[in-house]
């Protein structure tokens, strides 16, 4: 392989997995600050996410209701502002993982925080 081309791939390959691919879940508000997994959405598309989100939401009926989700997953943390509510879901999905605390959803193996984050994410966008 030319150097040149390893550079452009390499490249490519640094902007792709940098560029978070689910742009389409962001209109900058808090409700979608809640709702997008952040480091689930670098590597997957929103299909996935709301499929994940639809998954769980059928696997925890008691769970299917916007108003419990959130409280699930802000507890008594409402009044932050968007980049602290990433910031602390983003910490308590780093926690999830350290405790065990995932499942497998059509596939994947995500954090109980990111799951209830697809499944918000997939109430929001129905």
């Amino acid at each position: 392989m030319e150097r040149r081309l390893f550079i452009k791939l390499s490249a490519f390959t640094a902007a792709a997995l940098t560029l978070p691919l689910a742009q389409g879940c962001s209109n900058g508000s808090m409700e979608t600050a809640v709702a997008q997994p952040f480091l689930f959405s670098q590597i997957v598309d929103v299909k996935t996410i709301n499929e994940a989100g639809l998954a769980y939401r059928a696997n925890h009926i008691s769970e299917d209701n916007k108003e419990i989700l959130t409280q699930l997953l802000l507890g008594e943390h409402k009044g932050l502002g968007k980049e602290a509510i990433q910031t602390k879901l983003d910490k308590q999905v780093t926690a999830d993982f350290r405790q065990g605390k995932t499942i497998v959803l059509k596939g994947w193996v995500m954090s109980i925080t990111e799951a209830r984050q697809c499944a918000l994410y997939s109430i929001i966008k129905s």
